[in-house]
This record gives C-alpha cells, sequence and structure tokens, in this order.
C-alpha cells in the first residue's frame, strides 16, 4: 500500500516536471521573440540604447525559469562600472544582465554556440579573442564603451566552475577600467536551494555548467527543476589606480570570501 502511494507520487512529480518544462519552452519562445522584435526597432528606431529592454528581456526569461535572486548591498553609485563575477553557468548573464544596466565581455567562440550566442549577440555582447598576442587589440573595445558610459560585466576566471571554488582572475583586460579611469565592482554569485538551504551536488549539477556538457542537454534538465535561489553579494568596488594585476588579485579575493563563508562552510 506504502509503496504503491510512493509510485503514484513519483509519477505526479515526473508528470508535473514535464508540465513545467513544456510551459516554460512556450513562454520562452514567445518571450524571446517579443524581446527580439522589441531590440530589432528599437535598433533601427534609435530609440535610447536598449539599456532598459535588455533588462526587461532578462528579468523575464528569469521569471520563466523560477530563479530567484537575493541582493546583498548595494551597486557603487559611481559610473561607468567595469563588473567581474565568478562564472557557474550561463544563468549568470541573465542574473547580472537583470540588476545591471551593462555590455557583456565573452570569449569568441560564444558568438557560434546556438542560442546562447544569439542572446549574447542580441545583448550585444563585445566577443574577444583572449589571446596574448591580441591583448592590446581586445582593450579598444572595452575602453570605448567605459568611455562612452557604459557598464561593462566581465567573468575573469575565463571558465565557468561547480560554483564552490573560484579561479585565479586573468589579469590583462583588467587594464581597460585602469585606463578609463573606472572602478571595478566586485560581485558573487551563489547558487542556492530555492528556500534558501545549501544545494546538494545532485541538484548543483542541475544549474552549474561547463562547455563540456552539450547546452541543450543540460538546458532540458534546468526547465524541469521547480527553481532555485541565487545570491547576490555586492563586494566593495576598488580604485582604478592600482594596477591590472594588483585590481585582479583584489577583485577574485573580494569575490572569492562570499563563497568561503556561504558555501563552503556549508558543505564542511
Amino acid at each position: 500500500m506504502l509503496q504503491n502511494n510512493l509510485n503514484t507520487l513519483k509519477k505526479l512529480e515526473i508528470n508535473g516536471a514535464i508540465l513545467r518544462a513544456i510551459i516554460r519552452i512556450i513562454l520562452l519562445l514567445g518571450w524571446f521573440f517579443v524581446s527580439l522584435v522589441q531590440q530589432t526597432f528599437g535598433f533601427i528606431l534609435r530609440t535610447g540604447d536598449g539599456r532598459h529592454l535588455r533588462l526587461r528581456f532578462y528579468r523575464g526569461a528569469l521569471r520563466i525559469l523560477g530563479i530567484r535572486i537575493r541582493v546583498y548591498h548595494e551597486l557603487s553609485p559611481r559610473r561607468p562600472l567595469f563588473v567581474v563575477a565568478n562564472h557557474v553557468s550561463y544563468l549568470d548573464v541573465f542574473i547580472l544582465g537583470a540588476l545591471i544596466p551593462a555590455v557583456f565581455v565573452s570569449k569568441q567562440e560564444v558568438r557560434d554556440w546556438p542560442v546562447v550566442g544569439w542572446v549574447a549577440w542580441l545583448q550585444r555582447t563585445i566577443f574577444i579573442a583572449r589571446r596574448r598576442s591580441r591583448a592590446s587589440d581586445e582593450l579598444r573595445p572595452l575602453g570605448d564603451a567605459l568611455e562612452n558610459g557604459f557598464n561593462i560585466i566581465m567573468f575573469p576566471e575565463g571558465t565557468s566552475t561547480d560554483g564552490t571554488i573560484v579561479l585565479p582572475f586573468k589579469s590583462a583586460l583588467f587594464e581597460a577600467p585602469r585606463r578609463a579611469n573606472a572602478y571595478t565592482q566586485p560581485v558573487s554569485l551563489i547558487y542556492r536551494e530555492r528556500h534558501g538551504g545549501v544545494l546538494s551536488d545532485k541538484d548543483r549539477q542541475f544549474y552549474t555548467w561547463g562547455t563540456d556538457a552539450p547546452f541543450f542537454n543540460h538546458f532540458l534538465k534546468l526547465i524541469l527543476r521547480p527553481g532555485v535561489l541565487v545570491e547576490v553579494w555586492i563586494r566593495r568596488p576598488i580604485s582604478p589606480q592600482l594596477d591590472r594585476k594588483q585590481l585582479a588579485k583584489l577583485a577574485e579575493t573580494r569575490v572569492s570570501a562570499p563563497l568561503r563563508h556561504r558555501v563552503n562552510r556549508d558543505l564542511s
């Protein structure tokens, strides 16, 4: 009797997850289409730079996916900002994009990724090759964006992690805020269970994503899940008076601190 009830509950849970995924796919496709039309017409008619449309796009997508955000502290009032964060998933873009009107920096190959590349292009991402030999060339569009008043968001680890550690920050592009006299704003992203508890290793894999896993396979698993809470820790901004290596190291230290206290302490 008990086993039959458990089997029934399991089937209902599976059916509910499938229905949730179908509804989310329909809503996302509709929202992507509406956003594409709005941003395309905005670009053609030159009605501003589209920053408010991008904020709406990200916030709408997060609502559909069941991603909740909890923000700790406030962004520096200085503008523009060079925002740097740890990288856990493609969801990071939506989370930061929903909070900060900015353009993103991404590696060149992302432009060719299905769906992700299209979204990145739509949001006016700055694509860079990240080769030492071309570092000076890559700095130019970042400097232009900062000097024109655009905030920039970058993931200086150069890859994604499982969200429990922060990898060393690559320092080359930290020359851009130094030259533009822009403050660096460190931000920490911490993925937690939707009610605020620590994510288990099993649940964590549904939200963290590395490029070795096929995007569509991961995304289908993601939309089956009920949702997740992401803590966004705004850290103390850093003066552009430091050199790029000092900037990178200090930003890395400030980004990693909340993970040590909020993630690794829970896992120990």
